[in-house]
């Protein structure tokens, strides 16, 4: 899906704006070099997804300070995602988990990018839009599903300050690729993707071919 047309959510936009405080653009991400008080955050709900429950009992093994979580229950009282609190906890984490939900990749990924969390994604085919384009690897860390979650919580602890600081700067670099928001890069990605499908489509014709109007000059 990466090298096809494919539109996401986009750093700092979001459908309903539960989960997308609207004055985080004015603020922009955290330098990369910012303090981090917790490792790693997991906000969302276990009910969307049965694996994250081995990952959220891992992280509350280690507790607070080092791991933080952000549980909604759907069916109980907490049903709707507090901005504030996700946010905060995105700024004060160095990793943020993101597990498979309901759709390919999650608003949160883009949160998480937005506010200086480096994603870790448990999750083996959980697509990334612009993977062509944008070098994922450099910021973003992938892990089974159902990897060992004691093991990666303690891997990540072994990341230097250097190391953080580097993957941060690169993830700060494709923000703006994906913020959909006026200043973002996101229109002018979604308009190169589909001039380059069109070059495709029109380089597959053949030279031959009668068309029944003029092609766009792409």
């Amino acid at each position: 899906m990466g090298r096809g047309i494919f539109i996401p959510y986009g750093v700092g936009h979001g459908a309903d704006g539960l989960r997308c405080p609207a004055d985080s653009g004015a603020r922009g991400s955290p330098p990369p070099d910012a303090p981090r008080t917790t490792s790693l955050m997991f906000a969302g709900s276990l009910a969307t997804n049965a694996a994250r429950g081995a990952w959220v009992h891992a992280m509350r093994r280690v507790g607070e300070p080092a791991c933080r979580l952000l549980l909604f229950d759907k069916g109980g009282r907490k049903k709707r995602f507090d901005a504030a609190s996700i946010e905060a906890a995105l700024r004060a984490s160095s990793f943020s988990l993101q597990m498979r939900g309901h759709v390919g990749p999650r608003k949160a990924i883009f949160d998480s990018i937005r506010c200086g969390a480096l994603p870790l994604l448990a999750s083996e085919r959980t697509p990334l839009p612009f993977s062509d384009e944008i070098p994922y690897a450099d910021f973003a860390l992938r892990v089974s599903e159902r990897a060992n979650a004691t093991r990666v919580l303690a891997a990540l602890g072994r990341f230097d300050a250097q190391r953080l600081g580097e993957m941060r700067a690169a993830m700060a670099r494709a923000a703006h690729t994906l913020d959909c928001g006026p200043r973002g890069g996101m229109a002018d990605a979604v308009m190169a993707r589909f001039v380059k499908v069109a070059d495709r489509l029109v380089s597959s014709v053949p030279a031959t071919t009668v068309t029944p109007a003029p092609l766009l000059p792409y």
